[in-house]
């Protein structure tokens, strides 16, 4: 049934990043970072309606160079610190029903999360068509350290200490497994989307995605770490470029 439903990949991509400038259209290993996720999205089973969500038609320019559709360039409101995901996710929605266009699944795609493989947003998007209960679905990584191992800043820690003091009695080997978001996709029913305005309801999944999948670019440590994992081919770029050639 997955195979036949009807999707919007959207990536979201606005300029004006403060904490790495130009982050969205940065080249890494030969590729803007935009091109990650476009291009995992045109290989994946359900890649009819790519979109590029941006507030620059330098951007635009360079998502379409890669494969993205641009019905529109983002609003100036829609690309502030204070603009939400879902403003963002609503006004492409709302657009799509302005030139008559329905979607079954809306997925969002940010391009700070490059190394998600086109298979994963197969399987996602096959779980959640799978579900009869399931509003949407959304990547996840297990989240170390563990939250034990964390406070708030404090010049003394206190609260570590207790926590670990408490751990002796506990045992290291009865922690549960704790998850947290990844950032690699978030996919939603589009009717309960725009109902909810939130791909996190009661009813959300998590997809848990391997460690080399995982990764969120928020700052230069996080970039100096995905050119490593490029370098070293614990990436698989080749999953999600094909055998195109870098431009």
């Amino acid at each position: 049934m997955a195979d036949h439903a009807k999707i919007l990949w959207l990536i979201a991509a606005r300029s004006g990043s403060k904490g790495l400038p130009g982050k969205n259209i940065r080249e890494l290993a030969g590729w803007p970072l935009l091109a990650y996720r476009i291009k995992s999205a045109a290989a994946s089973r359900y890649n009819e309606h790519i979109w590029c969500s941006t507030d620059s038609q330098e951007y635009a320019a360079i998502a379409n160079k890669y494969g993205a559709q641009i019905p529109f360039i983002r609003p100036a409101e829609l690309a502030t610190d204070i603009a939400t995901s879902a403003d963002v996710v609503c006004h492409a929605l709302e657009y799509a029903r302005s030139i008559s266009l329905t979607f079954d699944y809306i997925g969002l795609l940010e391009p700070t999360s490059p190394f998600v493989y086109p298979e994963y947003l197969d399987q996602a998007v096959a779980l959640l068509d799978a579900s009869t209960e399931a509003e949407a679905i959304v990547a996840v990584r297990e989240s170390t350290p563990h939250p034990l191992f964390i406070q708030d800043d404090n010049p003394f820690l206190d609260k570590i200490s207790e926590n670990i003091a408490n751990i002796q009695k506990l045992g290291r080997q009865n922690f549960k497994k704790q998850i947290t978001p990844s950032g690699g996709f978030y996919i939603a029913r589009t009717s309960s989307f725009e109902k909810l305005r939130s791909f996190y309801t009661a009813k959300t999944m998590g997809f848990l995605l391997p460690f080399q999948c995982e990764l969120e670019i928020d700052s230069e440590r996080d970039w100096l770490w995905a050119e490593f994992l490029c370098e070293k081919n614990v990436v698989k770029q080749d999953k999600i470029f094909s055998n195109e050639q870098s431009v």
